[in-house]
């Protein structure tokens, strides 16, 4: 029935008429449900990813970072950039949650005091070997550099607390996650627990504990490492990830997995042009005899042949010589029977549709990871304008990766060497305990652990304009100190100030008065600035 043109049937003669016609379509062996195909067959094996070859998928990432060059360039500019030398912390309490009583300059100045002890004392034990790392061999930034390598390779593994016990502070250890496998002979769990591709989980999906595989004396055993202390609740382990994964998914997959194939067999590509191009350039050339040439002259014999000649006997010892007539500048072969002709041999390899070929291979691969072809080539042969949109595109990689590897990973190393150090009395931050007991008093703890993270300052395309760009849109508000120093030198505004003091004030005692001091009439526009303190306001800078 319709109504102005428009169909009003109820709806459950609609649902009888589209039973109807399922029927008649399944009756006529016509496919009815929807799956993705366009038509049978046409999209290929539909594969679970539930079942992962883990080991092989790893062993085959970590056999290409170390064969294939692609492989090894592309991981290695990853890394470069979003590690660098390691992220920087820069803890930054809240001082408004921490002293609400106090007023808000004061609140500010507090933060600030407290902010420089915390982050000076971090910064002295991340770049101390020995207390750091629990094998005594890298620092915070070439642990984190080592992480997010082998994260990337072999797609997880996990970070583990362990205690230094000369200054009772953590120290850290890397298990690659090919070691963390389930036990082959079971395991006893708590009622509830599950245990997945060698991770324990309780009821609701939380990671408990790890099992790591480990090789002793012949014999294959399983370390237990739970992932919080039963009775503390302090971190003692935890996963880090290489890239992303379901939200339900237990364990990571490498970076690489989809594009295994490709990077194998554009490296074969390669090795085989090249192999055909050197064949191809120690052939020089080729006699050429036609049908019904006679029997040929060999005209090539002399050249480049060497003759073995045994020298006289010299102290027992037999010298051997091996003349070698070769083919001079301007060589000329008169001796060619009838039906002979010397040709060169073709030098059409590589492939001169190679290179666009290898490109578009790797834009692909590119394209997939997010990175721009012009970061991960360092070919930058477009404009400016695409050059600087090309290093925008991957700013916002690295923004959102410099987030991540923060997240998961160095803020909780952060916060557990700031709680151990208070704990030990190496740190004196007021309330600090109370707000670690205390569960209630988060947001006081909160305040206390709150750190900004900082990557690579990656260089600017026209360093001119982008200053110029930042002054505008300090002048008109649009922007923030703090936001254009962490951009232009990777140092928040309060660092970047505070050192821009000290120089100053080092060249006030030399007697140097800096330009960025002076006013247009070349005045100093800051008296109060001086080494002593006094106005400066006569032209030759001495003192009234």
């Amino acid at each position: 029935m319709k109504l102005f043109g428009l169909d009003i049937r109820t709806n459950k003669a609609r649902k009888a008429e589209l039973e109807y016609y399922k029927k008649v379509l399944a009756d006529a062996g016509v496919k009815v449900t929807w799956d993705g195909d366009k038509y049978p067959g046409s999209f290929g094996i539909t594969k679970d990813f539930e079942i992962i070859d883990r080991e092989k998928l790893c062993k085959r990432s970590l056999q290409l970072f170390t064969e294939n060059a692609y492989t090894k360039g592309l991981i290695r500019r990853i890394v470069r950039n979003e590690i660098f030398t390691g992220l920087t912390a820069n803890s930054n309490p809240i001082g408004s949650i921490i002293w609400p009583e106090l007023d808000e300059i004061t609140q500010t100045d507090m933060a600030i005091k407290f902010g420089d002890v915390i982050t000076q004392e971090f910064e002295l034990y991340a770049n101390n070997y020995e207390l750091f790392d629990f094998k005594k061999q890298l620092t915070f930034g070439e642990f984190q550099e080592m992480v997010r390598r082998e994260a990337l390779l072999c797609g997880d593994g996990i970070v583990v607390s362990r205690v230094n016990r000369y200054t009772g502070l953590p120290s850290w250890e890397w298990i690659n996650g090919s070691h963390i496998k389930s036990p082959m002979d079971g395991q006893k769990l708590a009622k509830g627990h599950t245990l997945k591709s060698g991770v324990e989980l309780d009821e609701y999906g939380r990671h408990v504990a790890y099992y790591v595989e480990n090789v002793v004396g012949g014999d294959i055993k399983y370390e237990r490492i739970p992932v919080k202390g039963e009775k503390s609740g302090r971190q003692i382990s935890w996963m880090v990830y290489g890239s992303e994964k379901m939200g339900d998914a237990v364990r990571g997959a490498s970076l690489l997995d989809c594009v295994l194939s490709m990077l194998k067999d554009i490296d074969r590509y390669k090795d085989a042009e090249v192999r055909a191009a050197v064949i191809n350039a120690l052939i020089a050339f080729t006699v050429e005899k036609d049908v019904n040439a006679t029997m040929g002259t060999r005209p090539t014999a002399g050249l480049a042949r060497p003759v073995h000649e045994v020298g006289p006997i010299k102290n027992d010892e037999v010298t051997h010589r091996q003349p070698i007539q070769l083919m001079e500048p301007g060589t000329a072969f008169d001796d060619l029977a009838p039906g002979e002709k010397v040709v060169s041999y073709a030098t059409n390899r590589p492939n001169v549709n190679y290179a666009a070929f290898e490109g578009a291979v790797l834009d692909a691969i590119c394209w997939s990871l997010e990175i721009p072809p012009e970061i991960v080539k360092l070919k930058f042969t477009s404009s400016y304008s695409a050059s600087r949109q090309a290093n925008n595109e991957f700013e916002v990689y690295l923004k959102y990766r410099t987030f991540k590897n923060s997240k998961d990973f160095c803020q909780i190393i952060f916060e557990e060497f700031v709680i151990q150090a208070v704990i030990n009395n190496q740190m004196n931050l007021p309330g600090f305990i109370y707000a670690f007991v205390d569960s209630s008093l988060w947001r006081i703890k909160s305040a206390w652990l709150n750190c900004s993270w900082s990557g690579i300052s990656r260089p600017s395309v026209e360093r001119t304009k982008d200053v110029k760009a930042a002054n505008d849109a300090l002048d008109n508000g649009l922007t923030t100190f703090d936001d254009e120093c962490r951009r232009l030198n990777g140092k928040s505004f309060r660092q970047t100030v505070q050192i821009l003091k000290r120089e100053i004030d080092y060249a006030h005692q030399l007697g140097f008065n800096p330009h960025i001091l002076e006013d247009n009439n070349g005045k100093n526009a800051y008296p109060e600035m001086s080494d002593n303190g006094s106005d400066v306001d006569n032209d030759n800078g001495s003192e009234e």
